[in-house]
């Protein structure tokens, strides 16, 4: 009986040649940087939307905290607190309310508040609020703020060119006159007004986001005031704008 005959399997299986695996290799990696870089730019709309986010939310903060006191401004129920305007520049606003109480006093801290932006020791730019105890930080990635005040004539009227209302500032706060005397557009008013006559406040912020994008490059210009103010970095801005009745203030 004749034994059958052994076949040898193995030379019938077939490995991948060197070809094979360079071109495997190469899709591969094709695949891998496309999902790497989807990956990447996800991630950066992500961390963009975040930042824009948290610059918006900023915005909003500064000009509710600032409206809701800026409103109060004067509030003296027994009239004898003399609270009021004391600086109405265009960069810096003080003023006062007999709010702590009612005592017939201005109480600081508490009824003495002043706002500016400031530049802590990291270099980074706050709207500082000083309410006579120092300067503290609102919110930070502020590059300006910029005011304006709407004035009472003396038909007790707001002060109008034409349909349009005359914003003033006081050109020096640092002086002791402490009057509105300059337009916007740098015009000097015809007479200096005293501030008891301010009516209205114009709220003018920028902000910007935390860190650049450096996709990014702004080149814009925004009239933030009585100033022009230019940047040119990566980082986003926004450009609010609000009007406050002084209600509290009157003739």
């Amino acid at each position: 009986m004749m034994k059958p005959k052994k076949t040898n399997k193995c030379k019938h299986l077939h490995g991948f040649s060197l070809v094979e695996l360079l071109v495997a290799m190469a899709i591969t990696a094709v695949v891998m940087t496309a999902v790497f870089k989807i990956y990447t730019t996800q991630q950066n709309s992500y961390l963009l939307q975040e930042q824009v986010a948290e610059m918006q939310q900023n915005g909003r903060t500064a000009k509710y905290v600032m409206t809701k006191e800026i409103r109060m401004a004067g509030y003296d129920p027994t009239g004898l607190a003399k609270a009021g305007f004391i600086t109405a520049g265009g960069e810096i606003i003080h003023f006062t309310m007999d709010i702590t109480g009612g005592d017939e006093t201005i109480t600081v801290p508490g009824d003495d508040i002043t706002y500016s932006v400031f530049v802590d020791d990291d270099a980074v730019e706050k709207l500082g609020r000083n309410d006579g105890s120092g300067n503290q930080a609102v919110v930070e990635n502020i590059d300006a703020v910029g005011f304006a005040y709407a004035y009472a004539n003396e038909d007790g009227n707001i002060e109008k060119d034409g349909d349009n209302i005359v914003w003033a500032i006081d050109s020096d706060p640092t002086d002791t006159t402490n009057q509105l005397d300059e337009k916007l557009d740098g015009t000097v008013l015809a007479s200096p007004v005293d501030l008891g006559r301010i009516r209205a406040v114009r709220i003018w912020l920028l902000v910007r986001t935390g860190n650049p994008d450096r996709n990014y490059t702004s080149a814009n210009t925004y009239v933030v005031g009585n100033r022009t103010i230019t940047r040119s970095d990566g980082n986003r801005r926004q450009l609010l704008a609000t009007t406050v009745k002084c209600r509290n203030m009157a003739l």
